[in-house]
């Protein structure tokens, strides 16, 4: 069985459902790009790789598997949806579980960085909260104020999308986050211009 989990393009990977026996698997590859785009895959894919093995066992941190090449990427499909395609609205019980496992992601010295995006947020068949993509992450495991400095775009992220999905819950310091969020964007860049970079990045990431 092979299911696409992504729209193909031409400089992003495939992101395919595959089976392996019983075990459904999330195939991530570069394998059949053009030869500049598989450069940087191995790149990319070495990346996300050493990001998940600090991560390993982390419930809602899908299983690392052994890769066929360079070029690919292998977990464990954790199943459910994304916070952007489901139709289960998540609630308070969902918000604390992923703000535990964001907070364990943290202390293993990650940090998402791309945690405004509803895609990289799971809801299993339980219910329970999980993360992807790992692509554009950091590993700081010291200095530890650099990483709890850097961990903000993080939580403002999860409370953009607290907000966007179950804006009753959000506690005073994730509204504190937000305003934050707004403030710093009116400082940085046209707002036309950051969705412009922000996009760029998602192509070339994939």
């Amino acid at each position: 069985m092979i299911k696409s989990l992504k729209k193909k393009r031409l400089y992003g990977p495939d992101v395919k459902m595959v089976s392996s026996g019983v075990t459904m698997l999330v195939e991530k590859t570069y394998r059949n790009r053009g030869l500049p785009v598989r450069i940087l895959g191995i790149i990319l894919v070495f990346w996300e790789r050493f990001i998940y093995l600090k991560i390993q066992g982390i419930k809602g941190i899908p299983g690392l598997m052994k890769s066929p090449d360079r070029y690919t990427l292998i977990t464990r499909y954790m199943g459910g949806d994304n916070l952007r395609d489901t139709k289960m609205p998540p609630g308070k019980e969902y918000f604390d579980d992923l703000t535990r496992l964001i907070r364990e992601m943290h202390a293993s010295g990650v940090v998402h960085l791309d945690l405004r995006n509803r895609r990289n947020y799971g809801m299993d068949d339980a219910g329970n909260p999980y993360l992807v993509d790992f692509a554009s992450s950091i590993y700081l495991p010291f200095p530890k104020s650099l990483k709890n400095l850097l961990s903000i775009i993080d939580w403002m992220g999860f409370a953009k999308v607290k907000k966007k999905l179950a804006p009753d819950l959000l506690t005073p310091r994730e509204k504190k986050l937000l305003d934050l969020g707004n403030t710093l964007s009116s400082w940085w860049l046209p707002t036309k211009a950051v969705r412009l970079i922000r996009e760029l990045v998602k192509t070339l990431r994939g």
